[in-house]
């Protein structure tokens, strides 16, 4: 097992990475910026300086992995500081940009405005509106839209009192702080009539990426009101457009709740899944292309472009990250290890946004590929790979069974840390989600692309509609089922790295087994 992890040298590069973040966020408030920099200055001299002596091989890992995790440190540190902000208790005037469609609640409006001129430029802030008579000014607001007035802005420091129910993405252990750091939003500010207006507003404060987002933004919504008006059901909507456009406004509690209990709240995610199945049919829709170097860039082109038109959420960045070394791995003709990728997905990750590693779905994200990754080889030794190749039906369900089974070995800890949540039907939610909504994302490209002929895409947009009504009914046949979940469980953070140690032990006894024990076809899986 050790020679094969030497062939993953970013894996270890990671993991230091990740001590280094820790490090430094348990110190931020003890230890500063400046200091963090000699030391790392040091290190990296020290290391420097063993690498052209003789100093053992052992010594010199061990000097480059207190760089990284010096380095770690040192990129935590800065983002501390880069994230605290002070708030003043007067009005004061900015300018900014709708980044988010507005979204009607209780007594207010709420969008995401990213600020383009004033003491927050570059960065987020929650922008709420009265809603009163002339709630259709705030709800006419689209994507790009320029906004100009004078507002006091606050700290976010109790989001239970905004009202914002949909936020609470955890339980008792979901930080509620770290993900508006994830996510870059660092206030609120309350736009009462009269106080704001229209404006074209110069964009030269924010980032090219944050510009890019926004033109790709605009498209999105423009996807998301056009099927708005084929939609054969609010539901059906809902459902379309989280699993491909990533907008989740229109997801009822209900179907959220019957997702969950089921165990398939990742179909509803844009992940891994989603992004795989669209790289497949670019793969089909550009394969034709004699020019393999072509090819591969514009799927390249097109899958950053999708990320983007999304709002780049991180589960998307890993996939992305991933699928580009893949593809570029494949042009050169070379032989991939898709460790290696997950973890240079992770590293770019981190590095941009240390806060990221707190990120629920970061975690859950890294940790259901690395399952994958690590126990769907593992287990294949224990079926005979002739058999599974002259029996195609049985292959398709094994690997339904393994790579469920994989993934979920990594996921549920932390979904029942996080969420106190157990589905015990996973792997039946699986069998009907996953075909399902590989059906439903190639019919609603097919719907999306199909905006020159009116009057087919509105028989396409029906069919979606049907595809999504079978599969929220489905999922909520096994939500209805006698012990669909098991609710109410309490794990505090030593019980679930105890669990994760028990996982750790799994993966051992299966590469003991494997070892020991001739595999069926003295088949040898790669890690």
């Amino acid at each position: 097992m050790n020679s094969k992890l030497q062939l993953c040298p970013l894996l270890r590069v990671v993991a230091m990475l990740i001590v280094g973040i820790v490090l430094g966020d348990v110190l931020a408030d003890k230890v500063d910026v400046r200091v963090w920099l000699g030391v790392f200055v040091v290190s990296v001299v020290a290391a420097f300086a063993a690498y052209n002596t003789k100093v053992g091989p052992m010594v010199q890992s061990l000097m480059l992995f207190v760089c990284i995790i010096i380095g770690g440190a040192l990129r935590m540190s800065v983002g501390v500081e880069q994230s605290r902000y002070s708030f003043i208790d007067t009005d004061e005037p900015f300018a900014a940009v709708v980044a988010s469609l507005p979204v009607e609640r209780e007594k207010t409006v709420r969008c995401e405005l990213i600020v383009a001129e004033g003491r927050f430029a570059g960065h987020r802030v929650y922008a709420y509106m009265p809603k009163n008579a002339d709630v259709e000014q705030p709800m006419a607001l689209s994507i790009g839209d320029g906004i100009v007035g004078k507002a006091q802005f606050k700290c976010i420091d109790d989001y239970t009192r905004q009202g914002d129910t949909d936020n609470r993405r955890g339980g008792a252990h979901f930080d509620f702080q770290r993900w508006l750091k994830v996510h870059d939003i660092v206030g609120r500010t309350f736009l009462r009539n009269g106080e704001w207006r229209r404006e074209v507003v110069r964009l030269d404060n924010l980032s090219g990426v944050q510009r890019v987002q926004l033109k790709c933004g605009t498209l999105r919504e423009y996807l998301l009101k056009r099927y708005r008006e084929l939609a054969t059901s609010d539901e059906a909507y809902a459902v379309v457009a989280a699993m491909t456009l990533g907008d989740k406004s229109g997801l009822t509690t209900e179907l959220r709740e019957s997702f969950s209990v089921s165990g398939a709240s990742h179909v509803l995610a844009l992940s891994g899944l989603h992004l795989g199945i669209l790289y497949a049919l670019l793969t089909m829709v550009f394969g034709g292309i004699r020019r393999r170097a072509l090819a591969s860039m514009l799927v390249i082109v097109a899958v950053w472009g999708y990320a983007a038109m999304v709002g780049m959420p991180l589960s998307l960045l890993r996939s992305a990250v991933m699928l580009t070394l893949y593809t570029l791995t494949q042009m050169a003709l070379r032989n991939n290890a898709s460790l290696n990728f997950l973890a240079f997905a992770a590293l770019v990750v981190l590095l941009l946004s240390p806060w990221s590693l707190w990120d629920v779905g970061f975690q859950m994200s890294f940790l259901a590929v690395l399952g994958i990754l690590l126990f769907n080889e593992r287990f294949r030794i224990f079926v005979s790979r002739k058999y599974l190749k002259a029996h195609p039906v049985a292959n398709w369900c094994f690997s339904m069974v393994v790579v469920s089974v994989s993934a979920q070995l990594m996921v549920a800890p932390l979904v029942a840390y996080y969420f106190g949540r157990y589905s015990c039907y996973f792997l039946l939610s699986n069998f009907i989600a996953i075909p399902l909504a590989t059906f439903l994302v190639y019919l609603s490209v097919v719907m999306y692309a199909l905006f020159f002929v009116p009057g087919v895409q509105g028989v396409v947009a029906m069919a979606v509609g049907w595809v999504a009504k079978v599969l929220t009914e489905a999922l909520g046949w096994v939500a209805s089922l006698p012990g669909a979940s098991v609710d109410g469980i309490e794990m505090s953070a030593v019980q679930l790295w105890l669990v994760y140690s028990v996982v750790a032990v799994v993966y051992a006894l299966l590469f003991y087994f494997e070892k020991m024990y001739k595999p069926f076809d003295n088949y040898r899986p790669k890690l």
